[in-house]
């Protein structure tokens, strides 16, 4: 089946779209994981865990083919319990997780090709373990790769697994502690593994931006433009009247939709609702691209998940059009607009015409962006005229009359495209396909997309606050446990006179980021 791969992701593990999730709890789950279970749980959780991990089971069909499946797992420990007892539950609620899912019969959730199972880090909160954070964390992502890869041998479905973690110095610190597993990226090819390499440098030095279409919000379980364009047309469009519908133009299609809506009822606002209603979690690609040093995302979709997973991480971005961005502030560009404001939603050939008269300033940034930046594409298909025209103007301000192209301005990561358009935009793109053996089928190839994000994730990391917080001492590196030694005493033993000079202010505002002054534990 492959290698299983085990991501670290920061986020908000309450809102990630995954098939199972671990709840900590001892005597059920504390009153922060209890609100984010559906209410349909509640009359089931249990005042006492009897195993180390319990599957909480809904008798409702739709909620447990929709929902991630909850599995309270008993975390609460001492200190003196040691590391390795919230170790050994983590691997309970991986075996329990697997073993409910297969015998369920139930498919991987929004067409993945593993059952992506997510936990948090045990026992670092209420669980008395606060002081063993580095530690469990070392110990922690070897056994989640091997107990995956065990799982594999025994079913059907394989597993993958993410390690989620809310605050930045602990995201940081398992990234630095995975970087020193050889076999962490088994899963992605070594090709893959290098251009991720490559464009992580990029962000690092500032010099990448991203560019989101609708493939990246399907493991969320949104639709297709095509897809969405069905979905609305439910009870709008009468089943003798499907087939000449299907023969329409996707932007007609559009518009005959519009005139079938109710008195009152808009199609951007049902479009917004829609969306709403289908994308309650991120999926983990936003997740990871939320993640990186970069702050101008554009878009060509309407829903909000980049945004929540961005403000789940202390990252607030402003979307465009309509919200002020500040000096340095992350934006989102929404090019055809957004479900905060269903009046800016683009889908007819109408609304596509409007765009061309109104949103020029729009598409100058977008242009800017691909003359300055590297802009990374992700589950785009590179259909949208609009964006056409925008690469068009690109093209003639970079050559002018000269036959011979810049270079790529970007790179788009393909899923499944039609291996023409390849051809089409050669002098533009590197075009880079996951098309391998370890990829036969579009599911097989979207989750190595993942994988890459992942690898990209960790190589552009640029948080480093975990440095000096006692509580990861026991995930540093010799290099960086050297490091930390050399700037406590340099922000010990300064004088008065050092630290009245300018350049201090500048060694202030590292030995902060790092942790160091202040001993943040």
């Amino acid at each position: 089946m492959g290698i299983p791969h085990v991501f670290i992701a920061w986020a908000d593990l309450r809102t990630i779209a995954c098939d199972a999730w671990l709840v900590p709890g001892g005597r059920g789950p504390g009153s922060v994981w209890r609100e984010a279970l559906p209410d349909k749980w509640h009359s089931q959780l249990r005042d006492e865990v009897n195993a180390r991990a319990s599957v909480m089971f809904d008798s409702s069909a739709e909620a447990s083919a929709t929902a991630p499946l909850p599995v309270l797992t008993n975390i609460s420990g001492t200190r003196e319990m040691g590391p390795g007892w919230y170790v050994d539950g983590a691997r309970d609620f991986l075996q329990v997780a697997t073993s409910a899912l297969r015998t369920s019969g139930r498919k991987p959730l929004h067409g993945r090709s593993r059952y992506l199972l997510a936990l948090p880090l045990l026992g670092t909160k209420g669980g008395g373990a606060a002081s063993w954070s580095g530690e469990i964390t070392a110990l922690l992502l070897p056994m989640l790769r091997e107990e995956a890869a065990r799982l594999e041998r025994d079913g059907e479905i394989g597993v993958d697994v993410v390690l989620v973690l809310i605050e930045g110095p602990a995201w940081a610190a398992a990234q630095r502690t995975r970087a020193a597993d050889p076999k962490a990226f088994d899963a992605l090819p070594g090709a893959l593994v290098a251009r991720a390499d490559a464009l992580a440098d990029r962000a690092r030095r500032g010099g990448l931006t991203i560019f989101a279409g609708a493939g990246l919000a399907r493991p969320a379980g949104l639709p297709d433009w095509k897809q969405l364009l069905h979905m609305l047309a439910e009870q709008r469009i009468e089943r003798d009247e499907l087939k000449d519908f299907d023969r329409l133009n996707e932007l007609d299609r559009a518009a005959l939709i519009e005139q079938r809506l109710r008195p009152g009822e808009t199609l951007g606002a049902a479009t917004a609702r829609l969306i709403i209603e289908l994308s309650p979690r991120i999926a983990i690609g936003h997740a990871l691209l939320a993640s990186l040093p970069v702050i101008e995302v554009v878009t060509t979709n309407y829903d909000d998940l980049f945004e929540r997973a961005s403000a789940d991480i202390g990252r607030p971005c402003a979307r465009i059009p309509g919200q002020p961005v500040a000096a340095g502030e992350r934006f989102i560009l929404k090019m055809h607009g957004s479900v905060s404001d269903p009046s800016s939603i683009v889908l007819t050939r109408g609304d596509y015409l409007r765009f061309q008269e109104n949103r020029s300033a729009l598409s100058g940034i977008v242009q800017a962006l691909m003359l300055t930046r590297h802009m990374l594409f992700v589950g785009f298909s590179f259909t949208d005229d609009n964006f056409h025209r925008i690469a068009h103007a690109v093209r003639s301000a970079v050559r002018g009359n000269s036959p011979t192209p810049r270079g790529p301005f970007g790179t788009n990561l393909v899923v499944g495209g039609p291996r023409l358009v390849a051809d089409l935009w050669r002098d533009d793109l590197d075009w880079l396909t996951f098309k391998s053996g370890d990829a036969p089928s579009i599911a097989d190839e979207g989750r190595l997309v993942e994988i890459f994000l992942d690898r990209l994730s960790a190589q552009a990391t640029t948080v480093t606050s975990h440095l000096g917080v006692d509580v990861w001492a026991g995930a540093l590196s010799d290099g960086e446990r050297l490091l930390r030694t050399r700037l406590e005493k340099l922000d010990d033993q300064a004088t008065a006179a050092e630290r009245s000079s300018p350049a201090w202010a500048e060694i202030e505002s590292l030995l902060s980021r790092l942790s160091i002054n202040g001993r943040r534990t």
